[in-house]
């Protein structure tokens, strides 16, 4: 099967859709890193973890455009890292970040903050106004590394983990250009502070 082609770039990385003879790679790369899946869900990835991940639909209800499980691949064609992004989740303009995970030899290195910039990049020529994502409140290494990036909280939220227990859930927002949080908060309004919609 052909790789579909690049989606952008980092000095180290470069990124693309996966394909589905790769699942097997993510799987691996999926229980590599089993360390995140522990802080967020308290378990470890489950045996079709990656399939699952790969067949997911993003929530019809909130309506999006498009969606992709994208690879960060290095030099030699090793997978090296993960992303699930969805466009226009909520309101078109707002680009959703549902799973960004680096392979545990790259944390540390820049290559993170490498990826980001990229993907940034990438979805401002796309047609992004917003980038957002939710963060598990404790996971102090992620809450750190995208306020750094240039997130901001919306709001917080209760959510089951994977291990049944009650976690909380941080909404944040970083914007794009003349869009500001005022307007992306009217445009969806289940992330304003305080809010009890899902």
């Amino acid at each position: 099967m052909n790789a579909p082609p690049f989606l952008f770039a980092t000095p180290r990385l470069a990124v693309r859709a996966l394909a589905a003879d790769e699942v097997p790679a993510l799987q691996a790369l999926l229980q590599a890193n089993a360390d995140f899946y522990l802080t967020v869900g308290g378990l470890p990835p489950g045996p079709d973890e990656a399939a699952e991940l790969f067949a997911e639909q993003p929530p019809e209800h909130l309506g999006w455009t498009r969606h992709w499980v994208a690879g960060a691949f290095e030099p030699d064609g090793r997978l090296a890292g993960v992303l699930l992004i969805v466009a226009d989740l909520g309101t078109p303009g707002c680009w959703h970040t549902a799973l960004f995970l680096i392979d545990q030899p790259l944390r540390g290195s820049g290559a993170a903050a490498e990826l980001h910039a990229a993907f940034e990049a990438w979805a401002r020529r796309e047609g992004a106004r917003w980038l957002r994502l939710g963060v598990v409140v404790g996971n102090t290494r992620a809450e750190r590394f995208w306020r750094r990036c240039g997130y901001t909280v919306l709001r917080t939220r209760p959510v089951e983990a994977a291990d049944g227990s009650l976690r909380t859930t941080t909404a944040m927002l970083k914007c794009l250009g003349e869009a500001g949080v005022a307007d992306y908060l009217e445009r969806v309004p289940r992330d304003q502070p305080g809010s009890t919609l899902p």
